[in-house]
């Protein structure tokens, strides 16, 4: 009797285990799009996002992976269940909505229009005018480019923030849009000899949505909820703002 007490119990501590292995939270972020993302020379992703995933998780009481994944592929990879969410700066919007669900929003970070140091663009639709504009592909940034400026405007798109950034500085683009940390890291970076921050921030609602949250499967509600339940966990007792004071110098909170 006691070998079969003992061999149950070592079934249900195994069992017990595979539990613990299912509840794993496999998080995707592109890891090229600091602060929020980056990968570092060790290959490791990190930044502000990284960060408040495992925060997240932490409030979760559940463990955690963040992975890499290309931008172009974040959705598919997360439909094909590569991963089990996304946090990648990927702001809430009716056309996203239709393919994947939303926890509540993490984090609401306005854009802004960069461009060369010596030039006269001051973000306005006047001042942009035939002139060739970078932002990254599929995301929010392209999108209000084609909606304000259509054809007064020509957008160029970008795999990469870097990418993007590079040909600002080459001059193959006259102006970048992007989020406003990342614009703000750009023009620290050279001490803002080669590139500037221009005009205010960019805001439409219908464009941008309500903030950026966590992109979920539709059919996967306990895991929004849990997430849902965290981040106002991290919002109210101010680890959200105590993690963002380390990225960058404006409140994110939503």
């Amino acid at each position: 009797m006691k070998r079969l007490t003992s061999g149950v119990a070592a079934l249900l501590l195994l069992a017990s285990g595979g539990i613990a292995a299912a509840q794993e939270i496999r998080i995707a972020t592109e890891g090229a799009y600091p602060p929020f993302n980056f990968t570092q020379p060790d290959g490791k992703v990190a930044g502000l996002e990284v960060d408040l995933a495992n925060a997240l998780c932490e409030r979760m009481k559940r463990p955690c992976t963040v992975v890499a994944q290309e931008w172009d592929g974040i959705i598919p990879g997360l439909l094909a269940k590569k991963y089990d969410a996304i946090m990648a700066t990927m702001n809430i919007t009716p056309e996203r909505a239709k393919a994947i669900g939303f926890s509540t929003p993490y984090m609401v970070v306005p854009a802004y229009f960069v461009a060369p140091a010596k030039s006269a663009i001051d973000g306005s639709p006047a001042s942009l005018r035939g002139k060739t504009i970078g932002a990254q592909v599929s995301t929010t940034h392209s999108r209000y480019v084609e909606k304000h400026l259509g054809s007064e405007a020509t957008l160029k798109t970008y795999d990469t923030a870097s990418n993007l950034l590079a040909d600002l500085k080459a001059g193959r683009v006259d102006a970048a849009i992007t989020t406003g940390a990342t614009a703000s890291d750009w023009v620290k970076g050279d001490g803002g000899k080669s590139v500037k921050l221009v005009g205010q921030p960019v805001i439409d609602a219908e464009v941008f949505g309500p903030g950026i949250g966590v992109g979920l499967r539709k059919e996967d509600e306990s895991l929004k909820q849990s997430f849902d339940e965290a981040i106002r966990a991290v919002v109210q007792d101010g680890t959200l703002a105590r993690i963002a004071a380390r990225y960058v110098d404006f409140s994110i909170t939503p």
